[in-house]
């Protein structure tokens, strides 16, 4: 469920402009949960992880984003 959360971080705000510590992801999700009463409960347990926890997700999340951005060689 953190992996959820961080993903819906991501794409409640895509023009990140650096690479959020963990407390900043926690800020953004305080920030949604206040917005929106219906909010999907991975924020509430994202609020409730530990800096370290949310840290793995945010590197898992932008290691992902690397390989899905690497570009696959041509052959010719």
């Amino acid at each position: 469920m953190l992996a959820i959360a961080i993903d819906y971080i991501y794409q409640a705000f895509p023009n990140l402009s650096y690479r959020p510590r963990p407390d900043d992801v926690k800020l953004l999700a305080a920030f949604l949960q206040s917005q929106n009463p219906d909010s999907p409960p991975c924020l509430g347990e994202l609020m409730n992880s530990s800096y370290n926890a949310i840290d793995i997700e945010i590197n898992k999340f932008h290691s992902r984003q690397e390989k899905h951005n690497q570009r696959i060689p041509s052959f010719s």
